[in-house]
């Protein structure tokens, strides 16, 4: 995702949702802009605007007081636009749509925009869908990661709304980082995903003391803060499955659960480990081919690879990547590393494929978009969850056709 610019942000912004967004702003109130302005000039005077009340700071002839609120203000200005062109792209605004897809208001004002205006609208409209949204990616961000696992517990379990319990529950996971210099401090928000009906709590621990060297007022300066630890939980009623992102170590993620258990579903769990599924990538080094079966049962037209990274079987080497049109009449991945990737020797003795992104056309009428595609890391991460439930069982039957997988793997 390109760096973020508020200038460059909101010359994508077009009336009225510009204007709804400046009005709706606690910064409203402090800005001066000409609203009867030529309309293509509007996003740029909005900028001119919000820049010569930061210029207004240094001049003088305000208070500490009035100052300090402008300056909160300010900030609170550009986050929002932050997180709006954060959540600018096609999974944030799938999960808008699932969040609120029988919001009637939600589906008119998607209409009429693109997909930075949806975020902001959602951002001044849904905020509470728009958070709930901005967690889940944050989440998914970090699944099978370093700090990630995943558990069977029992399914049915209904986790507390009550907030004592919740904040009961935070003070105990921030006693667990207590000893490494940690605060009492803590923060914990519960968010639901409205298809499968997982819950997720995204919990806050005051950090240790650390010292941060930054410009105020033009000037540098030093100052201690702390930092916020995050820590999150997904449970899935449905089926029992809990991933936990924990940092400190296979234990603590056993404790956090723990205490998950006794303060959050007031029940005594027995947390068991589930091991990363690893992919049989190398099954692909051929090209993806039409398999023995006929997948076609499954609504699959064709798979092909759209990318796929090699990393040289031996610790030296140089790793690379290809990437392919996503026409299925042009060549796929495989296909063009094999026409222009030359070595001395047999080329599946000495890459592997580390990881793909695999496109799988459907057959006409199957379903309303022609196309979905997902990644793959030989390591056992993926974006199958990502796909709609009806996608991921096509990945997975895919996946099993193909070998890269086991078939008592294909419903897990």
């Amino acid at each position: 995702m390109k760096v973020f610019n508020p200038r460059h942000f909101l010359r994508h912004i077009s009336m009225p949702t510009l204007r709804e967004f400046a009005d709706a702003h606690v910064l409203a109130p402090r800005l001066r802009i000409d609203w009867t302005a030529a309309e293509e000039t509007l996003p740029g005077g909005v900028c001119d605007a919000v820049d010569a009340l930061w210029t207004a700071l240094g001049a003088g002839g305000m208070t500490a007081e009035e100052r300090k609120a402008a300056e909160h203000d300010l900030l609170l200005w550009f986050d929002d636009l932050r997180r709006a062109h954060l959540m600018s792209n096609d999974l944030a605004i799938k999960e808008f749509l699932n969040a609120c897809r029988a919001d009637p208001a939600v589906v008119a004002a998607f209409a009429s925009r693109d997909v930075k205006e949806r975020a902001l609208w959602m951002l001044m409209h849904r905020a509470d869908a728009f958070r709930d949204a901005e967690l889940h990616l944050a989440f998914l961000a970090k699944t099978n990661g370093r700090y990630w696992k995943k558990y069977r517990i029992q399914a049915g379990l209904d986790p507390t709304r009550d907030r004592p319990k919740l904040e009961a529950f935070a003070s105990e996971v921030a006693k667990l980082y207590k000893k490494d210099g940690y605060g009492d401090s803590t923060h914990i928000e519960v968010s639901q995903d409205r298809i499968d009906g997982s819950v997720q709590l995204t919990l806050y621990v005051e950090g240790p003391i650390t010292a941060l060297a930054h410009f105020f007022d033009k000037s540098f300066k030093r100052m201690t803060t702390r930092i916020a630890l995050e820590a999150a939980l997904v449970y899935q009623p449905s089926t029992g499955l809990v991933e936990t992102v924990v940092k400190g170590g296979g234990k603590l993620h056993l404790a956090v659960l723990k205490l998950f258990g006794s303060h959050v579903v007031d029940e005594d769990i027995d947390p068991q480990e589930i091991e990363h599924t690893v992919y049989r990538l190398n099954e692909l080094r051929d090209g993806v081919m039409t398999p023995a079966e006929d997948w076609s049962i499954h609504g699959v037209d064709m798979v092909r690879l759209r990318r796929a990274q090699f990393a040289p079987m031996d610790s030296t080497g140089i790793a690379f990547g290809v990437e392919a049109s996503p026409d299925k009449r042009q060549p796929d991945a495989m296909q063009l590393a094999r026409d222009n990737f030359k070595v001395n020797h047999a080329f599946e003795t000495e890459y592997d494929l580390a990881s793909a992104t695999v496109i799988v056309y459907t057959l006409p009428g199957e379903r309303r978009r022609p196309h979905f595609s997902f990644n793959l890391h030989a390591a056992g991460s993926s974006t199958i969850k990502n796909l709609s439930p009806q996608n991921q069982a096509t990945a997975l039957a895919v996946l099993r056709l193909l070998d890269v997988i086991d078939g008592e793997e294909a419903g897990a």
